[in-house]
């Protein structure tokens, strides 16, 4: 069998076994008794922060389109005749129920429109006070605002449609985490932000390693992030590496699983040495420790 018709099988199997967990707002369309439910939504019950992955089957040859809550995200061919499109979401979205709208456009011209919804749970997120001294707090300029944001929206933009990530993601360090996803900070008795990834104290100089397969879309220094490395693991996900002391990869670069790509360090906007690990998915700073389990239709 040939990669491709793995890949047809797989996605199939995945499509077909999950097909329960589809959430429906209208009724399904008529089809042949075992087939293959034609578009599934994963994971069954999401709360904020994790991603949503939408999985379409359609005649081989057809066009897919997908609005979440009325808005286009994108589909990427996996295999032949399934389609994948990831919506991510964090703690600004509203629990809620919303629709996902899928139009298949046959080879022949035939359109069918379906819709689904799916209910986005709430999640709990902690707060952490923290005072910061002046010689940090004066990093936060809207001359550095502005330089990181143009250093990272010039990579965060990135849809490469092959899937470079095999499998869950791995932690890229040992070790406990001291600031978890989605904590609301309080620097000097102001809320700041919601943290957009996860934090590993560690003794400066360890080893940063990539989270998955990837390519490095990113590695320089940065006023807040400090030396900072970004992967991009194709179909909007990518991985970003922050306050390393050593960078150890340089764009354009394909990095493996486990494979080294920095250092920890204590440059930029933090009070010691650690590392910031966020993954970023369809335009939103998502959970990152929802990748590191095997999640059908994403991460297996």
């Amino acid at each position: 069998m040939n990669l491709r018709d793995r890949a047809a099988r797989h996605w199939a199997g995945v499509i077909a076994g999950a097909a329960a967990a589809v959430l429906v707002a209208g009724p399904l369309p008529s089809r042949a008794a075992g087939a293959a439910e034609p578009v599934v939504i994963m994971p069954a019950a999401p709360v904020q922060g994790d991603t949503l992955a939408i999985l379409v089957r359609a005649t081989l040859g057809s066009t897919v389109a997908v609005r979440f809550n009325g808005s286009p995200i994108q589909a990427f061919a996996e295999g032949e005749g399934t389609w994948r499109a990831l919506r991510g979401t964090d703690p600004d979205t509203p629990p809620g129920t919303y629709p996902v709208d899928v139009v298949i456009t046959a080879p022949g011209g035939g359109v069918d429109t379906l819709r689904r919804s799916v209910r986005i749970g709430p999640a709990q997120f902690p707060e952490r006070h923290l005072t910061l001294p002046p010689s940090t707090t004066a990093l936060i300029t809207p001359k550095n605002l502005a330089i990181e944001r143009a250093a990272l929206n010039s990579v965060l933009g990135r849809r490469t449609p092959e899937t470079l990530w095999h499998g869950p993601f791995r932690m890229p360090v040992t070790g406990q985490i001291d600031s978890p996803y989605g904590e609301m900070g309080f620097y000097n008795g102001v809320r700041e932000w919601w943290h957009q990834g996860v934090d590993f104290p560690a003794p400066a100089g360890a080893p940063v390693a990539a989270a998955n397969g990837g390519a490095v879309a990113l590695a320089r220094a940065l006023p807040l992030g400090g030396n900072t490395v970004v992967l991009d693991h194709g179909q909007g996900v990518l991985t970003e590496y922050l306050h390393l002391s050593a960078l150890l990869v340089h764009p354009g670069q394909r990095v493996a699983q486990g494979e080294p790509i920095g250092r920890i360090g204590a440059t930029g906007l933090v009070t010691g040495p650690s590392l910031h690990w966020g993954l970023y998915a369809d335009g939103h700073w998502v959970n990152p420790l929802f990748w590191t389990t095997a999640r059908p239709g994403l991460t297996e």
